[in-house]
C-alpha cells in the first residue's frame, strides 16, 4: 500500500487561486498565480489539483469534525468564540451563524483547474482525467457539506471574473444534490482503487462512500447499498485485526479500515494544537467534551443498556463506567482513568468530580474552578489514548478518517432494516463492527424485529462514530434534531473516586449527582436544520441571495 501522504505536497504548494476577484464570492489573495504563466505542465496542474484538496480541511479536516460533533448531543463547546456552540444550542443568527461555510474560494479553486487543465501537455490521458476525477469530487464534496446545511446553495461551476457576475442568488438544493451525485459518479470510472493511490488522495472508494453517504442521507436505502456493496466487494477495505481503542492510536491510524482520511504533519504548517482536547490541569482548554448523554448511550459489556442492567442491579449510578462497552473508554476520559501525566496528580489519576481534592488542594478540572475546565467532567479522549505518543502536543501528527469501513457496514446493516427485507443479513453487518469492539453479538431474541434493530443500530452509530462528525446529520434525518436538543443540558458528575481498582485497570468511583450546569440549556427548533447566512454576505449579493426561512 502507497504511503506518501497528499499533506506534504500541500505543504510545498504554492496557492493556486488566479486573477479575478469578488466582493461576494470572496476575493483572490494578492500572491496568486497568473494563469498566463502557470498552466504548461503537469507538474503545474499537480500544484493546481493539490491546492484544490486544501478546501477539504475547513469542513472534512479531523479537528472540524471532532468540533462539529459539539453541534449535536454528543460532545460539548463551551467557548461561543470557537463557533459551535451557538449552531448547538440554536443561539446562531444572520449576524452570529457561528462557524460559516458560505464560502466560494474552494469551489472557485476547483473551478479554475477545471477550465484550464487542458492547456497542459499531459503525458497520458489516464493521468489527466484522474486529475480532474479527483478535482470533481473534491468540488462534489464541497457542495454536499454545503448544501446539507444551507439547503438550497449556489451552483458554481465556472470561473467567476467580475463583481457583477457574482451576484447571484440560490440554485434549489435538490438541483445542487443533483450535480453532487452526478459529479461523484462521473469520476468513479477514472480513479484508482485506495490500495493503487497514495494516502490522503480521493480513490474509487471515497467516491462510492460519498454516494453512500449521499443517498442514505437522501434516505434513499436501495443506491445507499449499492454503492455499500460497491466498496465490500472490492477487498480494497476492511476492519483491522486490532482493538477499537488502537485502530485509533497515530501509528495506525492509516489503516485497512480508512478509505479516505485528512492528516496533520506535526512540525509543520498543517500541524495539528492539541490543548483544545486535553483537560485543563495538564495545560488543555477542555474546548470539546462529551457530553454525560453520550456516556449514558454506551451499553453494557454484556449488551444490555444501562436501563436494563439497573433493574437487575448490574448497573450502579454511583460507579457507571465499569463493565461498559470497551468504546466508552477508548473514547471518553472519565473520573477514575489513569492517564497520562495524571500520576503526580492527587488521586493518580483524571478526576474531576471534588471541587476540592482530599489534601484541600484545588482541583483544576473541576468544572466552576476554571473555564478550561470540562464541564460535564469528561473529556474526549478517541484519537488522545494518550498523549506520550505525540512528540509535541502543539504540533502534532494525527490521521483522522473521512469515510471509515465500518460506517460501510452499518450503512449496509441500516439500509436493510429500514427496506425490513434481510433482517438477518442487518444483523451480521452490525456483529461485524459489535466483535471488533469487543462486544457481544446482537441478542436475536430481543432485537428481532425492525423496530428493535432500528434503535440497536442508531444507538451502534451513536458510539461507533463519537466525535466524527456524524451524529448531527443522524438526527436530522431520523427526524431527532429537535426531540434530542431542543431541553438539552449540559451535566457534570459530583462524587469522588475510590481507592479501589476495577478489572479495567481504573478506579472505581462514586457519584453522589449529577448537576445540571446553569444556562447551557439548549433551544432547538425545527428551523436550525439549515444554518442561517451572514447578512452582510445577503447585502453583497444585492440582496439575490436569500435567507433561510426562521432566522
Amino acid at each position: 500500500m502507497k504511503t506518501n501522504n497528499l499533506i506534504y505536497s500541500i505543504l510545498v504548494s504554492l496557492p493556486i487561486l488566479f486573477s479575478g476577484c469578488s466582493d461576494f464570492l470572496d476575493r483572490n489573495p494578492v500572491d496568486a498565480l497568473s494563469p498566463a504563466t502557470f498552466w504548461n505542465t503537469e507538474s503545474d496542474a499537480y500544484l493546481a489539483m493539490v491546492g484544490c484538496y486544501n478546501g477539504l480541511e475547513p469542513i472534512y479536516g479531523g479537528y472540524n469534525m471532532m468540533y462539529w460533533d459539539c453541534t449535536s448531543d454528543n460532545l460539548f463547546n463551551y467557548f461561543s468564540w470557537e463557533g459551535r456552540k451557538p449552531i448547538a444550542n440554536g443561539d446562531m443568527n444572520p449576524s452570529n451563524t457561528g462557524t460559516d461555510y458560505f464560502t466560494f474560494i474552494d469551489i472557485r479553486s476547483c473551478n479554475e483547474y477545471l477550465q484550464n487543465e487542458n492547456k497542459v501537455e499531459w503525458s497520458t490521458t489516464a493521468k489527466q482525467e484522474q486529475y480532474k476525477a479527483e478535482v470533481r469530487s473534491v468540488r462534489a464534496l464541497l457542495y454536499f457539506w454545503k448544501t446539507e446545511w444551507y439547503g438550497d446553495f449556489p451552483l458554481i461551476t465556472e470561473v467567476i471574473e467580475t463583481p457583477d457576475e457574482a451576484k447571484i442568488g440560490q440554485t434549489d438544493a435538490a438541483s445542487v444534490r443533483q450535480f453532487v451525485a452526478e459529479e461523484l459518479q462521473a469520476a468513479i470510472p477514472h480513479l484508482p482503487n485506495k490500495n493503487q493511490t497514495v494516502e490522503g488522495r480521493v480513490n474509487k472508494q471515497t467516491a462510492q462512500a460519498a454516494l453512500m453517504r449521499y443517498y442514505l442521507y437522501r434516505g434513499d436505502y436501495n443506491k445507499a447499498l449499492t454503492y455499500a456493496q460497491d466498496i465490500e466487494a472490492s477487498g480494497e477495505v476492511s476492519l483491522p485485526d486490532m482493538s477499537y481503542a488502537d485502530a485509533f492510536l497515530v501509528a495506525n491510524q492509516y489503516n485497512s479500515e480508512t478509505i479516505f482520511n485528512h492528516t496533520y504533519i506535526g512540525g509543520t504548517s498543517m500541524n495539528l494544537y492539541l490543548p483544545p482536547f486535553m483537560p485543563n490541569a495538564i495545560g488543555g482548554w477542555s474546548s470539546v467534551i462529551p457530553t454525560m448523554d453520550l456516556a449514558d448511550a454506551y451499553e453494557m459489556r454484556d449488551g444490555r443498556t444501562i436501563e436494563e442492567a439497573q433493574l437487575t442491579g448490574d448497573y450502579d449510578p454511583a460507579n457507571p463506567f465499569v463493565n461498559r462497552d470497551p468504546r466508552l473508554r477508548a473514547t471518553i476520559l472519565y473520573p477514575g482513568q489513569k492517564y497520562t501525566n495524571y500520576e503526580a496528580m492527587p488521586d493518580g489519576c483524571y478526576n474531576s468530580m471534588p471541587q476540592y481534592f482530599k489534601d484541600g488542594s484545588r482541583n483544576n478540572d473541576y468544572w466552576s474552578n476554571a473555564d478550561n475546565a470540562s464541564k460535564s467532567g469528561l473529556q474526549f479522549k478517541k484519537f488522545l489514548q494518550t498523549l506520550d505518543q505525540f512528540s509535541d502536543v502543539n504540533s502534532a501528527t494525527m490521521r483522522v478518517p473521512v469515510f471509515r469501513y465500518a460506517e460501510v457496514l452499518l450503512t449496509m446493516a441500516e439500509c436493510y432494516i429500514e427496506l425490513n427485507q434481510d433482517l438477518d443479513k442487518a444483523i451480521s453487518y452490525i456483529n461485524k463492527v459489535r466483535v471488533r469492539a469487543g462486544m457481544p453479538e446482537v441478542d436475536r431474541t430481543k432485537y428481532n424485529n425492525q423496530p428493535a434493530l432500528r434503535e440497536l443500530l442508531r444507538r451502534e452509530r451513536r458510539v461507533e462514530f463519537a466525535g466524527e462528525g456524524l451524529r448531527r446529520a443522524d438526527l436530522i434525518r431520523w427526524g431527532e434534531l429537535v426531540s434530542k436538543l431542543n431541553g438539552f443540558e449540559i451535566r457534570h458528575f459530583d462524587g469522588d473516586v475510590t481507592s479501589e481498582l476495577n478489572a479495567d485497570g481504573d478506579y472505581n468511583v462514586n457519584v453522589t449527582g449529577r448537576t445540571v450546569i446553569g444556562g447551557q440549556t439548549y433551544k432547538v427548533q425545527e428551523y436550525h436544520r439549515y444554518l442561517p447566512i451572514n447578512h452582510e454576505k445577503i447585502k453583497l449579493s444585492d440582496n439575490n441571495l436569500k435567507q433561510n426561512q426562521g432566522y
